[in-house]
């Protein structure tokens, strides 16, 4: 990460102005941008003009900077990250968190728990094992030093079929952004092996194959580790009791009384999981992120369909019709995730003026400071002034976020490549970015 104390200053001054900027976009006239500049720097990349797709109007200004095939549906990769952000940002709001339930089936006595422990994932993609460690310890300051029965594990709160994942690549053990979301998980669902040589030993880290029940193995472990007494065993359990309407509480108590949770653990607040989700474009937590987003979740079980209906549904009522943008599950990694580049920047427009308007810029990577940013625009107008989520698959590159013109005025771009070469433009978009930057 490189992050020159220009670059950083200058970002500071752009989300601090943020109300500012808002207000006086219209204040002063930028200097003539020539759409022929344009055409130039794209022409640049040796790609077709049909394979980019281009958008950039000012805040405050309903007059297009540049336009070209700005209603045409494209490849949207990562920065379909950008609606997952902004949906989730509107619809859970900014306080909310992931969070993971315990329950006990009995009472505890003299530190020993007369039944099972039950933890009930909660789609928490960011769970970590020394988090989880964490939580177990606490537990052992509430009292529970033994255990009589068993742990049970629920992965209920997504109900997810090998159909919801047919447009995404499939995990392998060298592909740990591939890896499919589960409501109960930890380490990004990847497994630390140690291998033993001749040198000693050594760790590599590969994606837990589908199915694996590594979760069970790391809980038992863990348990262990800080001190507890396990008379069971680990097993799955299903708390919808395969009931058709997939509800998952309420949970009863040993007495036959609905049960309040006996211990949660509470990711990180949605700016802070969006910071993340963004700045090093992690195809997980937005894919759990927009399940969280279905209707009903998490007293209901997350489906697909349910999530992608209630985010379909929050984009009609942002103005965009059924086809301006398509979403499926919220990462970019689906080539089915498509976008006109007007819609992206007319969302964007819309988040600018926004109450969680400062949440979602300061999420997007920095040009030159950070994230999937840090070593791109590393020295040039644009540097610490355009806020923009990158987007790349094999046939796809994009950028979209905010650049702040010469002038002080911002603007909201997208612009997106669909090619089998896709990647030879890569120095184009950045050069684009810098000519808004420097001429804006």
């Amino acid at each position: 990460m490189r992050n020159s104390a220009r670059s950083w200053a200058a970002a500071l001054s752009f989300v601090l102005m943020l109300p500012a900027l808002a207000a006086t976009a219209t204040a002063a006239a930028p200097k003539p941008l020539a759409p022929s500049a344009l055409l130039r720097t794209l022409a640049g990349s040796g790609l077709p003009l049909a394979s980019f797709g281009v958008y950039v109007q000012a805040v405050g200004d309903r007059t297009e900077v540049a336009a070209i095939n700005a209603e045409e549906p494209f490849v949207l990769a990562s920065t379909a990250k950008i609606v997952t952000a902004l949906a989730a940002l509107d619809m859970l709001g900014p306080r909310w968190r992931w969070r993971t339930h315990a329950y006990i089936t009995g009472a505890i006595v003299g530190g020993r728990l007369k039944g099972d422990l039950l933890i009930a994932g909660g789609g928490n993609a960011r769970l970590t094992s020394s988090e989880l460690a964490a939580w177990m310890r606490h537990m052992r300051s509430l009292g529970l030093n033994e255990i009589a029965g068993d742990i049970l594990l629920d992965h209920s709160a997504f109900t997810l079929t090998d159909a919801d994942h047919r447009h995404t690549p499939l995990p392998a053990p060298d592909r740990p952004r591939h890896a499919w979301p589960a409501a109960l998980m930890l380490d990004e669902g990847v497994m630390q092996i140690q291998l033993k040589g001749t040198y000693g030993p050594r760790y590599i880290s590969v994606v837990a194959p589908v199915g694996a029940d590594y979760v069970a193995q790391a809980v038992l472990r863990l348990w262990a580790q800080v001190g507890g007494t396990l008379n069971g065993q680990v097993r799955q359990i299903d708390l919808t009791g395969g009931n058709p309407q997939r509800e998952r509480w309420p949970q009863l108590a040993h007495d036959g009384e609905p049960s309040l949770p006996w211990s949660t653990h509470l990711s990180e607040p949605l700016p802070t999981i969006l910071r993340e989700m963004n700045k090093s474009s992690n195809n997980l937590t937005a894919r759990c992120l927009m399940l969280s987003m279905a209707h009903g979740f998490p007293l209901l079980a997350a489906s697909m369909g349910g999530a992608q209906a209630s985010v379909q549904g929050w984009l009609l009522r942002q103005g965009m019709s059924a086809q301006d943008i398509v979403m499926d599950n919220g990462s970019g990694l689906s080539r089915t995730e498509r976008g006109k580049p007007r819609a992206l920047v007319q969302l964007l427009l819309r988040a600018w003026g926004s109450r969680e308007a400062r949440s979602f810029v300061e999420s997007l990577p920095i040009a030159g400071v950070d994230g999937t940013l840090s070593s791109r625009m590393l020295h040039g107008a644009a540097t610490g002034r355009a806020f923009l989520k990158t987007g790349s698959l094999l046939d796809a590159r994009a950028l979209a976020g905010y650049v702040t013109g010469g002038s002080g005025k911002v603007y909201a771009v997208a612009v997106l490549v669909n090619h089998p070469q896709a990647g030879r433009a890569t120095p184009s978009l950045d050069a684009m970015i810098e000519w808004l930057a420097r001429n804006g």
